[in-house]
């Protein structure tokens, strides 16, 4: 916190308030209030991921509705619960949403959470659109409660699909043992298991804190190519320094996620020479249109900055006012029937909802790092619009 006088630390809590805080939950709600349940990591290891999700579902309620955080003039109340990335925990209060009278739910960046939450909702007839969570089976033909505001592992390994060279390549899976990870490793497979890859899964316990036998055995491989799939936020930089120092990366490109901005320094270095390839669902500014330049001006007036998963938050608060409208007496089926075939134009450009399976057909991309001013920053390599899921 700046210290500089106690009026300028004002003028900037107050415009902070403005842009992460438009819609707040009221101890005193009108009646026709409309209350949406919002569940994510808000503290832990995945904090940085709910807090982007967060910041972003807010300044997208109220850039969309013109500050009014209403539809059909009804005030829309968010009840913000953090699931502690705990399945337990989400279950409970997710179920407390539901007897609360939310008339949806939300949010959640693990996908663990995801695939727990998802029977949920179809067992009580209520809508959920799911976050940044990636395991594809979070969404599914069978269930119709559940939408997501974010992209699969699929649509992540998706502009990894000409791969060249690939046939007879040794491909090491090193991923997270979860159900993040698992989604990963069939993402792959999908992709380039009939193209002649060969495999190599390498699981690494969520509870493990020594990287290094793993990092070895990696190493053991020779394989041509690492597909790291991490989401712990808290441990990436352990992963990815333990793999360049059991010397992985000369013989297997790297290949990985783009994760949050806190990231891309310590990414950047240790990838160096390494002709990594950097796969990306969203970076400030990747795309050019009039919600990234208002995003960015508020946000730059808030003293803040977006992060990966900023587009998922703003993403959701599109769908949750698509859902929400013409709809007075919030009708769940009317809510999924309006959500089927949305198309919006959202951060990351044109988007739809995919009605087989309701996940959103989106663009993903590939990027590089480069040192600009002692700073890793990321840039657009190339853009794929992913139409197959």
């Amino acid at each position: 916190m700046f210290k500089k006088s106690s009026i300028k630390a004002a003028l900037v809590a107050a415009i902070s308030i403005a842009l992460v805080s438009p819609v707040a939950s009221s101890p005193a709600n009108a009646a026709d209030d409309i209350k949406v349940g919002v569940l994510s990591a808000f503290s832990g290891p995945l904090k940085s991921y709910g807090d982007a999700y967060l910041d972003g579902l807010k300044w997208g309620l109220n850039y969309y509705t013109n500050g009014k955080n209403t539809v059909d003039g009804r005030k829309i109340v968010l009840n913000i619960k953090d699931d502690g990335t705990t399945p337990a925990t989400a279950t409970a209060a997710f179920k407390e949403m539901v007897a609360n009278g939310n008339s949806m739910v939300v949010g959640t960046a693990y996908s663990t959470i995801g695939l727990t939450l998802a029977p949920l909702a179809q067992q009580n007839k209520i809508l959920y659109i799911s976050g940044p969570a990636k395991n594809d089976a979070i969404t599914s033909a069978t269930n119709k409660y559940v939408f997501r505001s974010g992209n699969t592992s699929l649509q992540d390994f998706a502009p990894l699909a000409s791969l060249k060279p690939i046939k007879g390549k040794k491909v090491i899976l090193f991923v997270e043992d979860n159900a993040f990870g698992a989604g990963n490793i069939f993402a792959a497979k999908a992709y380039l298991a009939a193209k002649g890859a060969v495999f190599t899964e390498i699981k690494v316990p969520e509870s493990v804190t020594d990287i290094t036998p793993y990092a070895k055995k990696a190493a053991d491989v020779q394989g041509d190519y690492i597909f790291i799939a991490w989401s712990n936020a808290g441990t990436s930089a352990a992963v990815f320094t333990a793999l360049a120092q059991q010397k992985v990366y000369a013989t297997a490109r790297p290949i990985t996620g783009l994760a949050g901005v806190a990231s891309y320094d310590i990414t950047g270095a240790l990838f160096e020479g390494t002709n990594a390839i950097l796969t990306n669902s969203y970076f400030p500014g990747v795309v050019k249109n009039k919600a990234a330049t208002a995003i960015a001006a508020d946000f730059a007036k808030a003293g803040k900055a977006q992060d990966l998963f900023t587009s998922d938050g703003v993403n959701a608060a599109l769908m949750i006012l698509q859902a929400l409208k013409s709809n007075p007496t919030l009708s769940t089926d009317k809510m999924i029937s309006n959500l089927e075939n949305y198309q919006f134009v959202g951060l990351k450009g044109f988007t739809k909802v995919n009605p087989v399976n309701h996940t959103l057909i989106q663009s993903m991309f590939l990027v590089k790092l480069t040192k600009v001013n002692g700073h890793y920053v990321p840039s657009l390599v190339s853009t794929q619009y992913n139409t197959t899921v």
